[in-house]
């Protein structure tokens, strides 16, 4: 609050990660409690204005094999804008794609659909690499399909599915990118 308070005299805005005293919130509740609470504290004791307050509720690394992160993206998207006026939405994208370090074209399309979708949810803004070549329009619609499989948890064998296509382009002429 103390924080909050020195923010809101200097006429800034601010960037609030969803943690608390517990620690990262990982799972959709998780994310609400800690985002719901923060908005609470900012617009009712502090005075906010809500479009002052961008939430980065923590994109998380999806396809890791663990089936209770397959939501990750999933649980990003959307509830923010929908339930939390005025507030704005961020994330660090490249989280998402940990899970296919070493295979950038896959981590940059998978950044590209995930953005595709988030801003359609919502998403104000995101942390990127400028620098980026994939666009969501130009990958193409098997590997765009296994990517959304992923990201939107669509399928229980979607990682799986993923992995073999990604190792696929990996060993092409091409060096991971689809000709």
């Amino acid at each position: 609050i103390e924080h909050a308070c020195l923010i809101k005299k200097l006429g800034a805005a601010t960037v609030v990660m969803a943690f608390d005293e517990k620690g990262q919130a990982d799972t959709f509740e998780r994310k609400i409690e800690v985002c719901s609470r923060a908005y609470r504290i900012l617009t009712e004791q502090v005075g906010f204005n809500p479009h002052d307050i961008i939430f980065d509720p923590n994109v998380l690394a999806v396809a890791t094999g663990i089936e209770e992160h397959n939501n990750y993206a999933v649980d990003f998207i959307g509830w923010i804008k929908q339930n939390r006026p005025g507030a704005h939405v961020s994330g660090g994208v490249s989280n998402l794609s940990f899970s296919f370090r070493g295979n950038n074209y896959i981590r940059e399309a998978m950044h590209a659909v995930f953005l595709y979708h988030a801003i359609r949810q919502g998403m104000d803004m995101g942390i990127v690499n400028p620098a980026t070549s994939v666009l969501y329009t130009d990958i193409p619609a098997d590997v765009l399909e296994r990517i959304e499989d992923v990201v939107l948890n669509r399928r229980p064998d979607a990682a799986e599915r993923l992995i073999e296509t990604a190792e696929a382009l990996k060993n092409t002429e091409t060096g991971g990118k689809p000709a």
